[in-house]
């Protein structure tokens, strides 16, 4: 091989890995954030939900029936068996609000209502 043609071949190898790295920062830019909640029971997830998408949900707890309510990127839990009823008490959590991450519990069913973002 001769010193032209090495320098060819590393030209191009450049290029690529130039062409290849600006897709790479361009698909992380423009990746869509994935917005969700999710129920948690103990320490075993009970399912996911859309955050963006109204819908009512009907789970178990340890002590009895729950209602997840979504509407408007915001979510609360309703009609529940428990003794408390703080759960119920927390009201709407909004997905923008700062305490989403911490969401909703339910100590007596042993239910966690949380939202997440990953981008």
């Amino acid at each position: 091989m001769k010193k032209k043609d090495l320098i060819v071949i590393l030209g191009m190898l450049l290029l690529a890995g130039a062409l290849f790295g600006g897709f790479k920062v361009y698909e992380s830019l423009n990746k869509p954030k994935e917005e969700f909640g999710m129920v948690v029971h103990g320490n075993k997830i009970l399912f996911y939900f859309d955050v963006n998408k109204d819908a009512t949900y009907d789970f178990d707890g340890n002590y009895g029936h729950m209602h997840l309510e979504v509407k408007d990127g915001a979510f609360r839990v309703y009609d529940v068996e428990c003794p408390n009823q703080i759960c119920v008490a927390m009201g709407w959590v909004e997905k923008d609000d700062i305490f989403a991450s911490v969401g909703i519990s339910c100590i007596p069913n042993q239910i966690i209502v949380v939202y997440n973002a990953e981008e």
